[in-house]
C-alpha cells in the first residue's frame, strides 16, 4: 500500500526528472550554439555530447523509476544514479571551461537539490560534500594542467568559497526538505 508520503515523494521526483529533461534540452542547445560559433573544438563537442547522452540515459532511467515504483529504496537508488551523472557533468564542465574561471559551477546545485527531495539532511549534506570533492578535483586538475592561468592563492580562495557555498546550500535545502517531509 502506498502511503501519502510515498506518493508525494514519487510526485516530487517525477517533477525533478522532468526538470532534468529540460536541463538536457538546454545543455544540448548550448552545445549546438557554441559549436555553430566555433567556440568549441570538435573534440570538446564530442565529449559534451557523450556526457549529455549518458545524462539523458540516466535521467530516462530515473524518470521511469519514478513512474513505475513507489518503493522508497528503489526511488533512492534512482536518485543516486541520477545525482552521480549530474556530478560528473558538472565536474567535467568545470574542467572544460577553465577550472576556477568556469561559469558551470552553478551546475553543482542540481544534484544537491535532487537529493534534498528525499527529505534527508544527511543525504543532502553528503551530496554537497561530494559536490565539493568533484569541484575541487576539477579545478585543481585544470590548474595543474594549465599552470600559468591563475595564482595558487586564487585557486585556494575559489575552492574554499564555492565549497562553503555548496555546503551552505546543502544545509539549508536539506533542512527545508527534512522539515517539509516530516509534516
Amino acid at each position: 500500500m502506498v502511503t501519502k508520503k510515498q506518493s508525494a515523494l514519487q510526485a516530487n521526483l517525477q517533477t525533478s526528472a522532468r526538470a532534468g529533461f529540460l536541463f538536457i534540452l538546454a545543455y544540448a542547445i548550448y552545445i549546438v550554439v557554441f559549436d555553430a560559433g566555433n567556440v568549441l573544438t570538435r573534440q570538446a563537442v564530442y565529449y559534451r555530447w557523450m556526457l549529455l547522452t549518458t545524462l539523458l540515459i540516466t535521467n530516462t532511467v530515473y524518470w521511469s523509476f519514478t513512474k513505475k515504483t513507489s518503493s522508497r529504496a528503489r526511488l533512492t537508488y534512482a536518485v543516486w544514479i541520477c545525482v552521480i551523472a549530474q556530478l560528473a557533468l558538472a565536474g567535467f564542465s568545470v574542467y572544460w571551461e577553465r577550472g576556477m574561471a568556469s561559469m558551470s559551477t552553478v551546475l553543482f546545485a542540481f544534484p544537491i537539490m535532487n537529493v534534498a527531495l528525499l527529505g534527508s539532511r544527511t543525504y543532502t549534506l553528503a551530496t554537497a560534500a561530494l559536490a565539493c570533492a568533484v569541484y575541487i578535483t576539477a579545478c585543481t586538475k585544470y590548474f595543474y594542467d594549465y599552470f600559468n592561468e591563475g595564482y595558487r592563492v586564487q585557486l585556494y580562495g575559489q575552492l574554499f568559497f564555492f565549497s562553503a557555498v555548496f555546503l551552505i546550500i546543502g544545509y539549508l535545502v536539506g533542512h527545508l526538505a527534512h522539515t517539509a517531509y516530516k509534516k
